[in-house]
């Protein structure tokens, strides 16, 4: 089933469609024995979100006043807080830390427009893996070959935001809310076929979310369409959840920042993005080579020395000095050990630079409206290439690869799906200017269905 919050909002205000029967569908799909529900949540609040939909119904029909989305299920990435609730950030680590106090600001705000949180989705152990998978809680699967008879057949999610992105998929729930650090919430939206968005860092604010990179998290929405992210997205940051509306196709000035965002392209993802790009210029779309030389000399994905690694180690130093790093996945403990020697005065020229290039590239795109490119290079992984530490580290620099730049330039991206139907899965990245998020959301609005397809 596709949920479009939009028409939910609507059919629930009209009631043709009741709060409790959606919660119903939803938890139906997260506990079929032959879904990835068991991979995707981490904890499913069965009981709760039961009576919160009940509550939401007896409401409507004495006509009391609701707020907008009231009754609209929820998942959320297990690294926001929820008063009373243990914030375990995909770990066993923090099991039995000390429960939230209130709720992250995004996710009170949320709440405050009527959704019921439904439940907490897996994702990579501290949000530090494109991935998705967890040795703690299990590995979600993409829907892309996935075997529901053998648990050990399949591909990877994408990660960080891995049962996030499932659980819209698997129509699990409608709408969820993920953190991008490096491309969390873009390649588990562009492996599972569903739209992601990567806000400009500071227009969420991060408080009562578990950190892995200060200068880098940003908190952000996934769901089925562009529209729901561009409510969520709205709400998140404090808005009233308004839809975007689109700009022109025609006229449109999109830019290819070809180079090694382009190099060893899977060949189906390079024929599927192609596609789009020439439905789009058939649609009016005026779209040009450029070469962003900055980028291309520095190549800042998955540096082993970088602001991310650093943050994350100071972050996570007093466990792993303390002789507590086998209680982490190997995979996390291995890449959080690579910010322990980076040196101060490194860490602040680390800044200089990328200061330095958010200035040469804002001058270098000026003139156009957004960069395109796919998603990520590679199709999701299949979980039976992920035989060791090294592997996964390599696999995890490609997947992360096209998604990191957006990050280390700070720059608002959405991800859309563009793949035929019934192949492997495909985003086309619309990557925007810092703190014109919205904008970025009407270029996307405009722009789904031909990407699409």
């Amino acid at each position: 089933m596709t949920y479009s919050i939009k028409d939910l909002a609507a059919q629930l205000q009209t009631g043709s469609q009741g709060a409790r029967a959606l919660v119903e569908d939803c938890l139906a799909a997260i506990d079929d024995p032959n879904g990835e529900g068991q991979r995707s949540f981490i904890e499913v609040y069965h009981d709760r979100a039961r009576k919160e939909a009940d509550a939401v119904d007896h409401a409507r029909k004495q006509g009391w006043s609701l707020p907008a989305f009231a009754g609209i299920p929820l998942s959320i990435k297990d690294l926001f807080d929820e008063a009373g609730i243990v914030t375990r950030a995909g770990s066993k680590i923090l099991q039995d830390a000390t429960p939230a106090n209130s709720d992250a600001t995004v996710l009170a705000r949320l709440k405050a427009a009527g959704f019921i949180v439904i439940g907490r989705t897996n994702m990579t152990e501290f949000a530090f893996s494109g991935l998705g998978t967890n040795a703690h809680y299990g590995d979600a699967r993409c829907p892309f070959e996935r075997d529901p008879n053998d648990i050990t057949k399949g591909r990877v999610a994408g990660g960080s935001s891995s049962g996030s992105a499932v659980s819209i998929s698997d129509g699990m729930a409608p709408a969820t809310i993920g953190s991008d650090t490096g491309g969390s919430t873009r390649a588990p939206a562009a492996f599972c076929g569903i739209v992601g968005l990567k806000p400009t860092t500071t227009r969420m604010p991060s408080d009562g979310i578990f950190p892995l990179s200060r200068s880098f998290d940003a908190a952000g929405p996934m769901a089925n369409t562009v529209s729901c992210c561009a409510i969520l997205d709205s709400l998140m940051a404090g808005g009233l959840g308004e839809d975007e509306a689109a700009f022109a196709v025609k006229g449109l000035r999109l830019a290819l920042p070809k180079g090694y965002l382009f190099e060893d392209l899977d060949p189906h993802v390079a024929s599927s993005f192609a596609a789009a790009i020439d439905r789009l210029s058939a649609a009016g779309a005026d779209i040009s080579d450029i070469t962003l030389a900055e980028i291309e000399a520095l190549r800042p994905s998955n540096n082993t020395k970088s602001i991310v690694a650093a943050e994350a180690y100071h972050l996570h130093q007093s466990n792993l000095e303390a002789g507590k790093g086998d209680q982490y996945d190997p995979l996390i403990a291995f890449r959080i050990q690579g910010g322990k020697d980076i040196l101060a005065s490194e860490y602040i020229e680390m800044f200089a630079t990328r200061k330095r290039i958010w200035a040469a590239v804002q001058t270098a795109v000026r003139g156009y409206d957004a960069l395109i490119l796919p998603t990520s290079p590679a199709l999701p992984p299949a979980l039976s290439s992920l035989s060791d530490i090294q592997a996964k580290t390599t696999q995890n620099a490609k997947c992360l690869r096209n998604t990191a730049i957006s990050n280390y330039l700070d720059r608002p991206t959405i991800t859309i799906p563009c793949h035929p139907a019934g192949t492997g899965p495909v985003g086309v990245s619309l990557v925007g200017s810092r703190q014109h998020d919205r904008r970025l959301l009407a270029i996307a609005a405009a722009s789904e269905s031909i990407i699409r397809g």
